[in-house]
């Protein structure tokens, strides 16, 4: 099941011990982690902040949007390199999973508690530059929903980060699943 609410969780274990990580790396897709809010997009941001700021049954309604169907269907679909090679059994699933009865309201609660993480970036951004791990930033270039400028965001405090652009949309893996192993083995190994 897709919950990009909770991927920040491993980012936030990590900076917690980040005086003992000696290598992180950070995905633009729903199991990597932005740690900006440049990175957020648009069309996110409308819906986050107001649920942020104040829930309520307009803040809820249009986070429920991002529960739909056709939402399931266009993050797995928009920015893919080759469309046609995107399994709808992905979105299915998800939706399969999302349709659960009281999963919208599980779901709700974790959209608006990502505000925690966001409350926890300044002190990220002044933790990545004292200890420096070792970074690999893999990106979607296409990701509508956690843009290029994440990716960049996270050169000012690690500029000895390694950045790779991938042809890619919100899920890097699905179509790039061995190109991100080779280049965290590149990366990392040895």
């Amino acid at each position: 099941m897709r919950s990009s609410s909770s991927k920040p969780l491993p980012l936030r274990l990590s900076i917690s011990r980040l005086s003992r990580l000696s290598s992180a790396k950070a995905r633009s897709d729903r199991r990597g982690a932005d740690a900006y809010m440049a990175g957020v997009g648009e069309m996110p941001a409308q819906i986050f902040l107001p649920l942020w700021e104040k829930r309520d049954a307009a803040s809820e309604a249009a986070a429920r949007e991002l529960l739909s169907a056709e939402t399931s269907q266009y993050q797995y679909q928009v920015g893919a390199r080759n469309v046609e090679t995107v399994s709808p059994d992905n979105w299915t699933h998800d939706q399969a999973l999302l349709d659960r009865a009281g999963h919208d309201r599980a779901h709700l609660n974790l959209l608006e508690d990502y505000k925690t993480n966001v409350a926890l970036y300044d002190s990220w951004h002044q933790a990545f530059p004292t200890h420096r791990p070792k970074t690999l930033i893999v990106w979607g270039k296409n990701d509508p929903f956690f843009v290029p400028a994440g990716a960049e965001a996270y050169l000012a405090d690690l500029p000895d980060a390694r950045l790779v652009w991938l042809d890619a949309g919100h899920f890097v893996l699905d179509e790039n699943a061995a190109t991100v192993a080779a280049e965290i083995k590149k990366s990392f190994a040895g």
